[in-house]
């Protein structure tokens, strides 16, 4: 019963990727610098965050205060002493796995394998140690203690992944009728799904010393942490003059500011999109190397499994029908002349004889984001979702004011946001970067989403069906943001402010299905070069990547031959047919919405039980619980209408 270990659920986003790690150095003046800032600056900045006045506009009630605003991390290990002695405890309890061997042909050893409660406390303590281990590195990469608790953790790790190599091996050595007979057992009903992989004809397991090859090679190759040290901390930003005169660092955040600021003009933001490209371009050719090393492993994986292609491995391993994958591809293709009709009006709009990619986060309107506290945040966002119910509300408030919420940046503190929890030994953990704007909010409700998910997963399945895949986690907290960007949009004041709300809404859209989709399009291209027997080259996934942006944003948006490196920071190309499944949660959570506006209270009640149902069955059926079909047309059809409805009606209010 090997399980998935690691499901973190990160924020990302299609034109600029912020990465993970803030990029830390000294200056010139000997000055620690962060992301090109000084920190004495970084620290003045958090706690003006900190310390800003609450902005309610008299409509708030701030239902939540004194909300926590660090980790507690002594809810996993109290302390340095007490982690190792739970990794010593593993290392005790890992022969005890060896007294299965011979006994999985019974449902008696099967319950063994699953309930004995040593072999329990293995799971769990691996489950809180990946957890620590990933807060702790989170809050400080650079720290040394960081550094050995990970090396420690992934030491016992596969030490436990070696012990249980035999497990497949002889369960799948029964004959098929064998062990339908064994698993169709009501003894091991709770763990149908779990289970339900050996009664597959399709599956397909190694030897045990093959397994025990696989796991360790599994460890050797990693390209991906490779790509973030290259490209966050050891790629050189440049540095560049503002209008103003004064010096500045282009790092991702800088950029990212600038060309949200209607402060600057399309004339500096090119200028700064074009040094941002020429910064990654001299070193094309080793991106290539890295993500083909990636690509090329898990190509490798397909064939020792006996998969055609790698896409089919990886639906396989996510359990997911192809022709999920091929409607969500062809969906985006469908809504690419809507999406050229928007750019259209946003050029117009901003009075541009060009538009650059750099120009696609210029606001539209004159409203401006509040500043706001991050209490006023919160409660912002819990009135935004408050469709949902009392149930779910209960859930929100047990989580956003529980001590497992990092909220502000600091100087060693990796940048993005995201939520983790592994078993259900505790509430789940979130980690944010707020930044003292009304524009966050959506970066709370989107991250609280799969807080919710998780905890009312925890809370009503057992420790093997309660960590949802990432294919429905992004449901949940899609359907977060689309709730949220609904009720500000409704109770907008002027027309600014609604044309402001309603670009939001429709950049989470383009953001998520077009841009995630012209993303596995290209990973696509990539992996089918290599199983044809080709190699990455850097200048054709160039020109490639440049291809599918003029496809997907259409003649409004002027796109480079320079903007094709920009496949060189998408660091979700390095796990294996990940992004698509971003498109697919978005529309199926847009259908879950229109359904519980236009009916109510038993569409919310589906919802829940959704939410509820943790991971006990494959992500079709579970969507199904919530009234979706992935594989309907209606589906499909209802998402379009609400884009191009939402579309229409930001025409309307721009004209």
């Amino acid at each position: 019963m090997k399980r998935k270990i690691i499901a973190m659920v990160l924020a990302c986003s299609m034109l600029v990727s912020t990465g993970c790690s803030a990029n830390v150095a000294m200056n010139n003046d000997g000055k620690v610098t962060v992301d090109g800032v000084p920190i004495e600056e970084i620290a003045e900045g958090i706690e003006d965050i900190k310390n800003k006045p609450v902005e309610t506009n008299g409509e708030n009630e701030n239902i939540l205060t004194d909300l926590p605003t660090s980790w507690d991390l002594t809810d996993l290990y109290s302390d340095e002493e007490a982690f190792e002695a739970d990794m010593k405890r593993v290392e005790e309890l890992l022969p005890k796995i060896e007294t299965l061997r011979g006994k999985l042909n019974t449902v008696d050893g099967l319950l063994k394998d699953l309930e004995d409660p040593d072999l329990v406390e293995i799971k769990a303590i691996l489950n809180k140690g990946r957890m620590y281990t990933t807060f702790i590195s989170s809050l400080d990469a650079t720290d040394s203690w960081a550094k050995k608790a990970s090396a420690r953790y992934n030491d016992v790790y596969q030490k436990a992944i070696m012990a249980y190599a035999f497990e497949d091996t002889e369960i799948m050595g029964m004959p098929l009728d064998k062990r339908k007979e064994i698993f169709s057992d009501e003894r091991l009903a709770p763990y149908a799904y779990v289970l339900k992989k050996y009664t597959d004809p399709d599956f397909k397991v190694l030897g045990e010393e093959a397994a025990k090859v696989q796991a360790l090679m599994s460890q050797a190759v990693n390209n991906s942490d490779t790509h973030d040290i290259f490209d966050y901390v050891e790629l050189q930003r440049p540095t560049f003059t503002y209008p103003d005169g004064t010096e500045g660092t282009l790092t991702d955040e800088v950029y990212l500011r600038i060309i949200e600021s209607s402060e600057y003009d399309h004339e500096f933001r090119k200028e700064l999109a074009g040094m941002r490209n020429a910064m990654r371009q001299p070193y094309a050719n080793t991106y290539a190397s890295l993500l083909e090393g990636q690509m090329r492993s898990y190509w490798a994986d397909a064939q020792i499994k006996e998969f055609n292609s790698t896409l089919d491995a990886a639906l396989y391993q996510s359990d997911v029908d192809s022709e999920v994958y091929e409607r969500i591809i062809d969906f985006a293709h469908s809504m690419q002349p809507k999406v050229y009709e928007y750019y259209e009006m946003r050029k117009n709009l901003l009075g541009l004889d060009e538009m650059m990619l750099c120009d696609t986060c210029l606001p539209v309107s004159d409203y401006e984001p509040k500043e706001i506290s991050y209490e006023d945040a919160v409660n912002i966002g819990r009135k935004g979702i408050s469709a949902w119910g009392d149930e779910y509300l209960e859930a929100f408030d047990k989580i956003i004011t529980s001590p497992h919420i990092d909220v502000y940046p600091s100087a060693t503190k990796a940048t993005g946001a995201y939520e983790y929890l592994l078993g259900k030994e505790t509430t789940p953990y979130v980690l944010y970067n707020f930044n003292g704007s009304e524009s966050y909010i959506s970066t709370i409700v989107h991250e609280m989403g799969h807080a919710v998910y998780s905890e009312l997963s925890a809370e009503n399945q057992n420790v093997y069906n309660c960590e949802p895949t990432i294919f429905t986690q992004e449901v949940a907290s899609t359907a977060n943001e689309i709730m949220f960007n609904r009720y500000m949009i409704e109770n907008a004041k002027t027309r600014d402010e609604k044309l402001f709300w309603l670009d939001k809404e429709i950049d989470l859209f383009i953001n998520t299905i077009m841009g995630q989709c012209m993303y596995s399009e290209f990973e696509d291209y990539c992996y089918k070069t290599i199983e044809k027997g080709g190699s990455l080259e850097a200048d054709a996934m160039s020109e490639k990547y440049a291809e599918l942006l003029r496809q997907y944003y259409g003649d409004a948006l002027t796109v480079t031959d320079e903007d094709g490196i920009g496949w060189a920071k998408v660091p979700h190309l390095y796990n294996d047919y990940y992004v698509y499944k971003y498109a697919t949660s978005i529309t199926y959570a847009a259908s879950i919405c229109n359904q519980v506006e236009e009916k109510g209270q038993d569409e919310i009640d589906a919802y829940l039980d959704f939410l509820k149902a943790g991971q006990t069955a494959d992500p079709a059926s579970l969507l199904t619980i919530a009234g979706v079909d992935p594989l309907s047309d209606d589906t499909y059809d209802s998402a379009g209408v609400l884009i191009g409805d939402l579309i229409d009606e930001f025409i309307e209010a721009a004209k």
